[in-house]
């Protein structure tokens, strides 16, 4: 297929496979990457939603979920290294065509509401810092976040390298603050305030950071360079563990500043935080690292964005005629930046620990399914391309095995699984659901192949 990435440095490519000349991101550019993506004013919240749980047992909780995560994650970026589309394409191997394009369609949204609730948390912080609404900022910046997309991954990657260095120097300052104007008491917070729900923390963190990106890893690691035979050892892991480390460190980092200002000012949003007894320069040092911090907003949505663009492609891309295709990608990220910016309107921040919650119930079980397919077919087969044709039969439209496995996980994910409350205690109720969701695939796949 000849494929065009660009056109007047618009990204137009869409869905469709990256070509070579494309594929120039190395190890280090996808870590630097995805610790960008990771690293948004809305990731010290972890610090808040943990807090009973205390410092130490935070960062246990994170290191915890940070060895569940991590090879999937690096699985999916070995996928895009191997076939470069995103994982909602290959999807339709798993689920059927249609059955793909719905959750395509679902996906859309929950990266919506990640949009919204990144959104209304830089716009607080920029209201917070100029005394002006804050609806005059998430519009700014919803603005500022489509145009980078549109531009698409090759710049993206750009606009994250150059600016890391701002962005971490913006939080050192006001970590730096913090400490010297509040004076934590850190022994104070190292252990937990009430009993300890390692399921529930572990889950939390899961859905919040590693394995909430997973899927999406695809989407980038298609424009690294293509995993050939004969690649030296080092390097390949280089490649499967950068993604998973990008997105961890932020989340130890800023997920412990957000609890310690939880602890001493009461607000997690360290970055809306008004430091006061500091005058003149200080104070607009503090205001321009607030600033600044709001690049982690744009950092992150952009990668909320971009993968939204994704997959809902992934669902209508069928429907565009070959002269219109280029047009889809830019048109469906202005599109859905401006309903995520109508999502962080309506106040979606209120809601985000249920957020959290339902969407890593949906996107775990579809994870290891897709993972699960790809070591029993996808890897192996040559014919992806026949995933760009829509199915004339019921059987390519609805795989029942990848179907079943998917509202299985699903189902026991969000069910009341009383009886199973005292291991929920200590494993995530979202990865058991999965997990048993992946084994009914494998199984009616092995049924179905026999």
């Amino acid at each position: 297929m000849d494929v065009k990435v660009s056109e007047h440095g618009i990204e137009i490519i869409g869905v469709d496979p990256i070509p070579a000349n494309a594929r120039i991101m190395n190890s280090w550019k996808m870590m630097v990457f995805w610790s960008m993506a990771s690293a948004s004013a809305l990731t010290p919240l972890i610090g808040y939603l943990l807090y009973p749980l205390g410092l130490i047992y935070m960062l246990i909780a994170i290191t915890i979920a940070f060895f569940i995560g991590f090879i999937p994650v690096g699985i999916f970026s070995d996928m895009g290294r191997l076939i470069p589309v995103p994982a909602m394409i290959l999807s339709r191997r798993t689920l059927g065509y249609a059955s793909s394009s719905i959750m395509s369609l679902v996906f859309t949204f929950v990266n919506l509401g990640w949009f919204g609730l990144n959104d209304i948390t830089g716009g607080l912080i920029l209201s917070s810092v100029t005394s002006s609404p804050p609806v005059i900022w998430i519009s700014f910046m919803a603005l500022v976040q489509i145009l980078l997309v549109m531009f698409g991954a090759k710049y993206l990657e750009k606009f994250y390298r150059y600016t890391a260095v701002l962005l971490v120097l913006s939080y050192a300052i006001l970590a730096y603050l913090l400490f010297t104007i509040y004076h934590p008491d850190i022994a104070l917070l190292l252990h937990p305030s009430s009993h300890v729900n390692w399921g529930s923390a572990i889950g939390l963190v899961l859905a919040f950071s590693i394995l909430a990106w997973a899927y999406k890893v695809s989407t980038i690691s298609r424009f690294a360079r293509s995993r050939e035979n004969g690649e030296s050892m080092q390097k390949r892991i280089g490649y499967f563990i950068a993604p998973s480390i990008g997105i961890i460190l932020p989340v130890y980092l800023m997920g412990s500043l957000g609890l310690i200002s939880q602890a001493v000012t009461g607000n997690w949003n360290l970055a809306a935080v008004r430091f006061g007894g500091i005058g003149g320069l200080e104070s607009l040092i503090a205001i321009t690292a607030s600033i600044g911090a709001s690049l982690a907003i744009i950092h992150t949505n952009s990668m909320n964005l971009y993968p939204a663009t994704a997959d809902l492609l992934s669902a209508i891309e069928g429907l565009f005629k070959r002269n219109m295709k280029k047009y889809a990608q830019p048109i469906s990220t202005m599109i859905l930046g401006s309903l995520g910016a109508v999502l962080a309107y309506l106040g979606i921040l209120n809601y985000a620990s249920g957020f959290l919650n339902i969407s890593g119930s949906i996107i775990f079980p579809f994870t290891f399914l897709l993972i699960a397919d790809w070591f029993m077919v996808i890897r192996r087969s040559s014919r992806y391309m026949d995933l760009y044709s829509i199915p004339k039969t019921g059987v390519g439209n609805a795989n029942i095995a990848g179907v079943l496995g998917l509202v299985t996980g699903i189902f026991l994910n969000l069910a009341p699984l009383e009886p199973l409350n005292d291991v929920f205690l200590y494993f995530p109720q979202d990865l058991f659901g999965s997990i048993m969701g992946m084994l009914v695939f494998i199984i009616i796949t092995k049924v179905l192949q026999r």
